[in-house]
């Protein structure tokens, strides 16, 4: 039998309705969900050899998916899903803020400076839940493969929100693209996958089906995300990319 821990935050709904629609087809595999909302992931701490939350919403969202409230060094394989960790975060600066080379007079946007704009993506990516998880879970395990996959991109439709009218900015596209790929590239000890091919449209989007129904977890109960919610994902999602981590990590159906 090969055990599993999955960590994550709201975007674990997805791998978690992906697991409950595929688990059939393996039936050598158990998965265990350790998740928190938003960015309460960051609340862990180890202890004894384990990762325990340090705040109660999260040892009780723990409790109500893995059915216990620590993450134990004995599984055979760690799953960390999104927690901060991709490219919607850096977009995210990009709403409000442009550095002096990408901004615009009249657009409305902040100017920040290279200096500030360092910093904030340093806090956003390198000062993640994800990362801090990454760090946990190697001081708990030695041998055991992780893998790690960031925030789901945002689906296409996004493009015609007024709202978000930045994701159509190629050159800010760019400019966080390379920024996350240096963040990944510092990553150690861990196998990074991003996402999967057949899930997106074009470089930057999610394909709009993989946001219809889409689930958040939450202590006790899975929810419908808020409506137009265009950056959590469905079952369909989850059911396809940790098909896809089980073909690379060799589990086999």
């Amino acid at each position: 039998m090969i055990r599993i821990a999955c960590l994550g935050n709201s975007h674990n709904a997805a791998f978690k309705l992906g697991w409950d629609e595929i688990k059939a087809s393996y039936p050598n595999v158990t998965i265990d969900f350790f998740s928190g909302a938003a960015t309460a992931m960051k609340h862990l701490e180890v202890r004894d050899g384990c990762i325990f939350p340090t705040k109660e919403p999260v040892r009780e969202m723990f409790v109500a998916y893995a059915g216990r409230d620590y993450i134990s060094p004995d599984y055979d394989m760690y799953l960390l899903v999104g927690m901060g960790f991709g490219l919607v975060p850096l977009m995210s600066l990009y709403g409000t803020h442009r550095p002096l080379r990408l901004y615009s007079r009249g657009s409305g946007m902040n100017l920040i400076s290279e200096e500030l704009l360092a910093a904030s993506r340093a806090s956003l990516i390198e000062g993640s839940p994800a990362v801090r998880a990454l760090g946990l879970v190697r001081k708990i395990v030695d041998r055991a493969p992780v893998f790690m996959v960031p925030n789901p991109l945002p689906s296409i439709e996004i493009l015609s929100s007024p709202d978000a009218c930045y994701w159509g900015n190629a050159e800010v596209l760019e400019d966080c693209r390379a920024y996350l790929d240096q963040a990944i590239s510092r990553l150690a000890s861990v196998h990074y996958i991003p996402q999967i091919a057949m899930t997106k449209e074009g470089a930057y989007f999610t394909k709009p089906h993989y946001t219809k129904d889409a689930r958040l977890l939450k202590a006790r109960w899975t929810r419908p995300t808020n409506e137009g919610d265009l950056y959590h994902m469905n079952a369909a999602y989850g059911a396809d990319f940790l098909s896809a981590i089980f073909s690379r990590a060799g589990v086999l159906a």
